[in-house]
């Protein structure tokens, strides 16, 4: 019995080091003049820079979302130009 229950302990601890991003930023896109998509580089190196050094886990790739949609309070950090 202790046997089985040190195995599916190993298993769920070995499961949840798969370390799964659970954040996601997005690029604000808004109208009325400057350049919003601006400085393509910026988030993604901003993103990989808080993954390795704030122990962050934010996913890799960049949303975008616009001023007036409901989708801009899906995520935590929005960054505009």
């Amino acid at each position: 019995m202790k046997l089985k229950a040190l195995i599916l302990l190993s298993v769920l601890l070995w499961g949840s080091s798969f370390n799964v991003p659970t954040y996601r930023m997005a690029k604000l896109k808004y109208n009325g003049g400057g350049d919003w998509y601006a400085n393509r580089t910026a988030l993604p190196n901003l993103i990989d820079f808080c993954n390795k050094n704030v122990g962050t886990n934010f996913f890799p790739e960049e949303s975008i979302v616009e001023v007036s949609s409901a989708e801009i309070f899906n995520y935590p950090f929005v960054y505009m130009t």
